[in-house]
């Protein structure tokens, strides 16, 4: 397969988006506030880790849905001026209704965000009819660039299937697609439904090396909404780092070695629950603490988490030697 003549837009985010697109964990003070310190701290930190070239904001790891619109503003406004334009930067504005999303599109855009996410409205009845609506409405009453995203994790609730995402290509800003379905066969069809008309992104390596070798002329150079780098690494093992860096030289049997150490790792820590159709937030935001960053509990009504759960995980990244 080859790439279709592109747009500007289209074509800017295959150019410019490298490597991991890596999520961030909101901080929260004790007293339920958004700790601005502790989210700057975050942001140095998570561009500074291997193989990370960007960052994916109010994704669902940031807890985006417990946030007011207010914050939903002040979040974006200090990830983006603490970034300062050094890597490029996806910022979520997903919502219920139209006006939420273009509102925060807008607003996202003036602060100098590179592209942002737009999920299928994540609760109330839908239909693939009223999806292609609200897609089209949003995108018309906004600048920039703007990606979907395609997941069969149930705790979004909708399936944006690979034949609805290429009746919205026609849409000039539509730029990409996140497929998280956990399915090879699935991430298959959409690449081949709209592979070569604008970038299908996913979060997990492997999924990102089958494209690049059975998909190599259409496959893009970056993941998207990535959060294994927050949890199978630290500066003595760069395992994420190393598996771009051979990714995207060509080297897949490099490549392939550091998969198999990510995916045993995330297996344990992250992609039980994944199978289970949910993130487990509570577990990821605790353990990524090996990195330096700054935590905290969820804000309701995420779950707390289980002690004896944690300390498991813990025993397995002493095994993986990313914590002593």
């Amino acid at each position: 397969m080859s790439i279709s003549p592109l747009n500007a837009r289209r074509q800017d985010i295959r150019d410019r988006f490298k490597r991991y697109f890596t999520v961030l964990y909101t901080p929260f003070l004790t007293n339920g506030e958004i700790d601005e310190e502790g989210l700057r701290h975050n942001v140095e930190t998570t561009i500074a880790l291997p193989g990370v070239g960007g960052l994916s904001v109010h994704s669902i790891h940031q807890e985006f849905w417990t946030l007011t619109q207010t914050e939903r503003y002040q979040v974006t406004e200090i990830v983006l001026d603490t970034v300062a334009g050094r890597v490029p930067t996806i910022v979520g504005v997903s919502d219920t209704t139209v006006q939420n999303v273009v509102d925060q599109a807008r607003h996202a855009g003036e602060c100098g965000a590179d592209a942002v996410m737009i999920w299928p409205p994540y609760y109330g009845p839908k239909t693939a009819d009223g999806i292609q609506k609200f897609y089209e409405t949003v995108a018309a009453r906004i600048d920039c660039g703007f990606f979907v995203y395609s997941t069969t994790l149930t705790e979004l609730g909708f399936y944006l299937t690979p034949s609805m995402v290429k009746t919205l290509l026609p849409i000039d800003n539509l730029v990409g697609v996140q497929n998280s379905t956990m399915d090879f066969s699935a991430y298959a069809a959409v690449m081949e439904a709209v592979g070569g008309s604008i970038s299908v992104a996913t979060s997990l390596e492997e999924y990102f090396l089958l494209g690049k070798m059975v998909y190599p002329d259409i496959a893009p150079d970056f993941m998207m909404g990535s959060s294994r780098p927050l949890l199978v690494q630290n500066a003595e093992h760069p395992r994420c780092g190393r598996f771009i860096d051979h990714a995207l030289a060509g080297d897949m049997q490099q490549a392939s070695a550091q998969l198999r150490e990510i995916v045993s790792i995330a297996q344990k820590l992250q992609s039980r629950y994944f199978a289970k159709g949910f993130h487990h937030l509570a577990l990821s935001k605790v353990l990524s603490a090996h990195l330096g960053l700054k935590g905290g509990d969820l804000r309701p009504p995420g779950g707390a988490l289980d002690p004896d759960e944690l300390r498991e995980c813990h025993e397995i990244m002493r095994q993986a030697k990313l914590i002593a």
